[in-house]
């Protein structure tokens, strides 16, 4: 079996543990939620460097893998039944999302680039004023300053990743890749916060976690898409 096609079986597999995982929040099955939702990541990270055995952007390949990784510490720490470990999985995610901004920026963007930044970090904001309230009100205001990070971080990871829509060198399929990916990873951070802060919601979490499993997957497939 080739690289490229025992990566895209670990993908697959990524997403047959996914759905499993998907069916454990909606049924409520925490055993099995424990045992799926890490084991996906893994298969994430397993695709991942496989294609890094074969044609692939050598400078963000490489922050993608740590990202994926600390993305799976993240979920172990979140997945923890104490409220100490949310603010280390929250840093762990933090890092993840640096890393995802340093391997999509090997260079300054272009000027139109940083108005896409501009604007994410409005939208972002706009999002944070609502979960702020909902940070008060749930008598957790000490989380304030770490998610108020988090917010802009992620904010800043979407930008970097709309801005390759002005780098020639990048094609069509990795910018569709990164963008998808970026803004579902987006959203489900969004809503997790939301769930969390604002207005708790069952079919939240299940959106939740369909949503980042389809972000790591796309993030993880643009590894295999070198530009032009």
């Amino acid at each position: 079996m080739t690289h490229p096609t025992a990566a895209y079986v670990a993908l697959g597999a990524a997403l047959a543990l996914a759905v499993v995982d998907w069916v454990a929040v909606l049924c409520k099955r925490k055993r099995l939620e424990y045992i799926a939702k890490p084991t996906t990541m893994v298969a994430v990270i397993v695709s991942a460097v496989l294609l890094m055995r074969g044609p692939h952007d050598v400078w963000q390949a490489p922050f993608f893998l740590a990202g994926f990784a600390f993305s799976l510490a993240g979920d172990v720490l979140l997945m923890l039944p104490y409220k100490s470990t949310f603010v280390y999985g929250l840093a762990a995610f933090l890092v993840a999302q640096i890393c995802y901004i340093v391997g999509l920026t090997p260079s300054l963007p272009p000027l139109p680039a940083r108005i896409v930044v501009a604007a994410a970090i409005a939208v972002g904001a706009i999002l944070y004023q609502q979960i702020a309230r909902g940070l008060h009100r749930s008598g957790t205001p000490s989380l304030l300053g770490p998610v108020v990070a988090y917010s802009l971080v992620l904010s800043l990871m979407l930008s970097a990743a709309w801005a390759t829509l002005f780098r020639p060198e990048w094609t069509a399929l990795r910018r569709a890749l990164v963008t998808s990916g970026a803004s579902l990873f987006f959203a489900s951070d969004t809503m997790l916060a939301w769930d969390r802060f604002v207005r708790p919601s069952h079919a939240l979490r299940i959106a939740v976690i369909v949503t980042y499993h389809v972000a790591q997957m796309c993030l993880a497939a643009s590894i295999a898409t070198p530009g032009a």
